[in-house]
């Protein structure tokens, strides 16, 4: 009786299998069956964005219907632009000519509609679900279900081959025909496997775990309507939302007219609940010293993980900041003033002698004459650059006219005339609107006089340069010659 036992232990246990083998193969029967009569669709859900009202693991069915008999809150299945099929609720439908409609879905777990539009003439519309079939169906079409009805095809054809048992009597043919129905169930799911649909998330996932299916990850938002403040010691401030635990906020620096870096100059992980208040502040240092300038600072919500490249988001929220010196960061856009450089000569130039003066001229500004030069910048465009040059020795005060003038006809220094702005020469001829540098140049004019140190004396140089917005900028430098 003990060795008897073991027999039946096993016994049904392969009744078990049979058992359980039966049912796959008989929901595989009965949704392949279904397909080809009525045009049924069945569906087995991957993900969870369209829980509560269809889990991960579901098996719905779906038909095809009409782009007109489609209605706001209907679950509708369809393939994106990637290929992966995706199966939401209809939020919006507006039309798209004749017969078509353009959908906008979202998963009912979702905080936010998908980011791509459908257009469609019809479309699969799910019309029932059971929690977890899709379980059952996705082991019924897996390689080992294969494995396991080689196995049962084996039984079947020994149960079909011994046609008396031990007795005398017919055989149980039970397992027999629980085997066929296991074997042509599967084998019919390996013939036409079933459709496998996403459910695309646009916050709920665990990115950490490495089993997200889609992603699609939701900005902050600004914490008010001006959400950029200036603050101590030439900083800024920004304010905003946390979005979600799993997000962090990356910022990036990007120019005016330029591209969105790579690389963010800050990567901030907000520890408060969502929607509570973000404060992040901002230093010229913490730019990583950029020129002095108009910037974006831009930013996207970053998905927390040890990914080599965190998933961001699409969109992006921005607000223009300027960097007006060396060590201070201002919000919004200002017109910073134009920039003057002085090429030749420099502030505290002492030369040995007039030759030595116009020997260093002309080295330092590539020319043939002797008068001093420089560039001048500004991100608009310049609109002019105006010079005073004078000159103080034994004779007096006396400034440089190009010539031209009534009462300055020739080139040369005048006793008169020191009060006037003169237009330089400059390359490209201004006005400019580009941020391009315009070199300038003090004239020559005509006259006897080819150069600005035909003698000794203390000389001042007053450049005056303004922007197309009318913002002005003036340097004074002094030099000697000896």
């Amino acid at each position: 009786m003990t060795a008897r036992r073991p027999s039946r232990i096993l016994a049904r246990l392969g009744n078990l299998v049979l058992w359980v083998a039966a049912i796959l193969g008989a929901t595989s029967i009965v949704l392949t069956v279904a397909t080809v009569t009525t045009g049924v669709q069945p569906l087995v859900f991957r993900s969870s964005s369209m829980s509560p009202a269809i889990d991960a693991g579901a098996l719905a069915l779906a038909r095809s219907v009409p782009a007109d008999r489609i209605e706001l809150g209907d679950v509708v299945s369809v393939i994106g632009d990637d290929g992966v099929r995706v199966t939401h609720r209809v939020v919006e439908i507006q039309d798209a000519g004749p017969g078509a409609v353009s959908l906008r879905l979202r998963g009912d777990a979702n905080g936010s509609p998908d980011r791509e539009r459908h257009t469609v003439t019809e479309v699969d519309r799910v019309f029932f679900d059971v929690p977890y079939l899709g379980y059952v169906a996705n082991a019924a079409s897996s390689p080992w279900a294969l494995f396991v009805a080689g196995i049962l095809a084996t039984v079947l054809v020994m149960s079909l081959l011994r046609r008396r048992g031990s007795d005398g009597s017919d055989a149980d043919a039970g397992p027999g025909a629980l085997a066929a129905v296991a074997v042509l169930g599967v084998a019919l799911t390996a013939v036409q496997p079933l459709p496998r649909t996403e459910a695309y998330f646009s916050d709920v996932a665990t990115f950490e775990a490495g089993a997200v299916q889609a992603h699609e990850v939701r900005i902050f938002d600004w914490w008010d309507a001006t959400p950029c403040q200036d603050g101590p010691g030439g900083s800024i401030t920004l304010e905003s939302k946390v979005a979600s635990p799993r997000y962090r906020q990356a910022w990036y620096l990007v120019p005016d007219a330029g591209a969105e870096p790579s690389t963010p100059v800050r990567v901030v992980t907000p520890s408060g609940a969502i929607d509570s208040l973000v404060s992040t502040t901002f230093t010229v240092a913490d730019l990583g010293a950029p020129p002095i300038g108009g910037y974006r600072l831009v930013g996207r919500s970053q998905m927390k993980g040890a990914a080599t490249t965190p998933w961001l988001s699409a969109s992006t929220l921005s607000v223009s900041i300027t960097v007006t010196d060396a060590s201070t960061v201002r919000c919004g856009e200002i017109n910073l003033p134009p920039s003057i450089v002085f090429t030749s000569p420099v502030a505290g130039d002492d030369f040995a002698s007039t030759t030595a003066a116009e020997n260093a001229v002309r080295q330092a500004c590539a020319s043939t004459l002797p008068f001093p030069c420089g560039t001048a910048t500004d991100s608009g465009g310049i609109q002019s650059v105006q010079y005073r040059l004078q000159r103080e020795n034994l004779a007096g005060r006396q400034c440089w006219s190009p010539g031209g003038e009534l009462a300055r006809p020739t080139n040369g220094y005048w006793l008169t005339g020191c009060d006037v702005w003169r237009p330089a020469s400059t390359t490209p001829a201004t006005p400019t609107t580009s941020s391009a540098p315009v070199a300038w140049t003090i004239p020559v004019g005509t006259g006897i006089t080819a150069t600005a140190f035909n003698q000794t004396g203390r000389y001042t140089l007053y450049l005056r340069v303004t922007d197309l917005s009318g913002a002005v900028s003036e340097r004074t430098i002094q030099f000697t010659v000896n």
